[in-house]
């Protein structure tokens, strides 16, 4: 791609403040008090009432809410990465996904997409579902985790999953009804502006009521932007059967349409939980902020209470954060539950392997890894123009850039892909599953959608169509599936990565589904009026087969979903690792708030139900000492 000397001036300018937001440091500051006074002293021993380890998505809501509700109380949170604006410039703020302004840089399956100062670098065991290959599964590594990396792409869960969680934990707070409250109280929602958006693009699904007003400090709209190729979505997915749905807000995600984005909207940048909570809560409360520190492991008493975590920065020497009520382990579906291992706490043949100590035998830890795959997509030419329209001209570039530098608008507004639909597989796609699958789709709560179709312009999806050509496709993502992987330590030492096991398509009942999803694309490109001639899998590939290897060679990928890996119930007999309050089992003063302690992962995008899990969880700890 050929960038002019006025692209790269106008490029620099977004450093400047004609995007009139206040500057990182600014954020932190607060009269009369020293910026430094937001951040702990690495090194050093130190004592607060809650300690929590991650500064992620969950961790920093969780952090902020209980030192802004508990003001006699104070908070640390400790954080092994740093500040993303500083980290990975742009590529993290402006959240769009064209190259080389893309916020998937650095979250692709290869080992050198790969960034040290924002990501983990975990790499999967070998996935048989994905021909043997192992893959690059990104994790935030820095202030506002995966919140601060991700696509942005928001949405609600079902009705049907929150029973299911009320279901398994015996908790009825996990009833829809209970939860609403927590899914609006993080957001402020601002409605589109569709002076920006193409005409055709311009009738978006909402409902007010879906949230507080005036809400909360995270910014949730729709960019003034639509991706061309989104116009053309409607005809095919109605052609189909599909219906129109209301937003993806109201528990129902069945159907199809826009879905709103954690954005600034007026200036297109990224709202995370750093920049969003973090970042205001520190410069007006006790919260201490411990960025590029890494806990190494949980402390105990005598009676099994946690009383804090060792800590080392750098090459400082290692140091400890005392807790006088509450850790509170934020880390992530991969490094919670290698934290909770390297602790004492998990099955006990992985710890004695490692002479670790056992505090408490949780055959869970680490297991009932769930994850929603994509596994690719129907890939047709198109004479709708994609990012190729104005990449490949300099002088559309610069005019690109400029629409977002004046007012936030353009393609550099649109974070992903950003119409898509839902739904349960089709009866006539069925016929031919096995026993097994048909009841696992019977079993589940009727709103709970099988298959998320997510029409799209060439991106990273496409590579294995092998074209330079505008492309589109109705990419494929399972969001029910029965196979699991798991997470475990290979050494004490948690600088030491912990092993990974994805296990896509392990199950005869995902793998069946994937065929029936790609066959179901085909059926819903059919009527889409803007698509040419299939490019891949290729109108040679038709035998279940046949698409179960191009999935398998060509088709799955990650878009970092996991969960459950620190998984809620009512006792730890059936492998459950927390109870309905994220409280570890067999130990105290000890909780998990994060996406690993959710059950099983949600239907579609994880970030919605995890801002809601993680202020849930905040409100509980904040009513244990409120009730007292």
């Amino acid at each position: 791609m050929r960038v002019s000397a006025a692209a790269v001036s106008l490029l620099a300018s977004l450093a400047s403040a004609s995007l009139d937001s206040p500057s990182l440091l600014q954020q932190f500051y607060a009269p009369r008090r020293l910026l430094g006074n937001s951040f702990g002293n690495p090194g050093v021993n130190a004592t607060y009432d809650y300690v929590v380890v991650g500064a992620g998505l969950a961790g920093a809501l969780t952090a902020s809410r209980i030192a802004e509700a508990l003001p006699n109380m104070t908070v640390a949170v400790i954080e092994a990465g740093s500040f993303y604006e500083i980290s990975n410039g742009n590529y993290s703020q402006m959240q769009v996904q064209y190259d080389p302004y893309y916020s998937t840089m650095y979250v692709g399956p290869d080992p050198e997409d790969y960034q040290p100062l924002i990501d983990w670098g975990i790499f999967t065991e070998p996935i048989p579902g994905a021909n043997g290959r192992r893959f690059h599964y990104a994790q935030g590594k820095t202030l506002g985790g995966s919140s601060a990396r991700n696509q942005e792409i928001y949405h609600r869960a079902t009705k049907g999953w929150y029973e299911s969680i009320a279901n398994i934990t015996g908790d009825p707070a996990y009833l829809w009804d209970s939860m609403f409250p927590f899914m609006k109280k993080s957001f402020s929602f601002t409605p589109p502006d569709v002076r920006f958006r193409a005409e055709n693009a311009s009738n978006i699904n909402f409902t007010l009521s879906a949230f507080d007003i005036p809400g909360g400090p995270v910014h949730l709209s729709f960019p003034k932007y639509a991706q061309p190729i989104a116009s053309y979505g409607a005809e095919g997915y109605a052609a189909a059967g599909m219906n129109a749905a209301n937003g993806f807000l109201d528990g129902n995600l069945l159907g199809y349409g826009y879905w709103p984005f954690t954005l600034r909207p007026e200036d297109s940048t990224r709202s995370s939980t750093e920049s969003a909570f973090l970042s205001h809560t520190a410069a007006r409360t006790s919260l201490k902020i411990y960025q590029s520190c890494m806990a190494r492991n949980i402390l105990f008493d005598e009676s099994k209470r946690a009383t804090g975590v060792n800590v080392t920065a750098g090459g400082m020497k290692p140091f400890i954060v005392h807790a006088r009520k509450e850790v509170i382990v934020s880390s992530g579906f991969i490094h919670s539950p290698q934290l909770l291992m390297v602790s004492g706490i998990g099955p006990r043949e992985a710890l004695e392997r490692h002479n670790i100590t056992v505090i408490s035998e949780l055959n869970g830890v680490g297991q009932n890894l769930r994850d929603t795959p994509a596994i690719g997509g129907v890939v047709h030419h198109t004479n709708v123009p994609g990012r190729s329209a104005w990449e490949r001209e300099s002088s559309s570039f610069d005019a690109v850039i400029e629409r977002y530098l004046t007012n936030g608008s353009g393609p550099l507004s649109s974070p992903a892909s950003d119409f898509a639909a839902w739904e349960r597989m089709p009866e006539q796609f069925t016929t031919n599953m096995s026993r097994s699958t048909l009841e696992f789709l019977r079993e589940l709560p009727r709103d709970w959608p099988n298959v998320e179709y997510v029409l799209q312009a060439s991106e990273r999806i496409l590579s294995s169509a092998q074209t330079a050509s505008d492309t589109g496709v109705i990419g494929t993502i399972l969001t029910s599936t029965t196979s699991a992987g798991n997470v475990t330590i290979q050494s004490a030492d948690n600088a030491v990565a912990p092993v990974v096991y994805i296990g896509w398509l392990d199950s005869l009942e995902d793998q069946e589904l994937a065929v029936a999803a790609y066959r179901r694309a085909r059926t819903i490109a059919a009527s889409i009026s803007a698509f040419g001639d299939e490019i891949a899998p290729g109108a040679n590939v038709t035998t279940d087969a046949q698409i179960l290897h191009y999935i398998r060679t060509k088709g799955m990928g990650a878009i970092h979903h996991g969960a459950a890996t620190c998984a809620m119930g009512r006792d730890a007999s059936n492998g459950a690792v927390v109870d309905s309050k994220a409280r570890v089992f067999g130990v105290s003063g000890l909780r998990v708030v994060d996406a690993s302690s959710l059950p099983f992962t949600a239907p579609g995008h994880t970030q919605g139900v995890t801002y809601a899990h993680a202020e849930k969880l905040a409100q509980d700890i904040i009513n244990a000492v409120n009730d007292v």
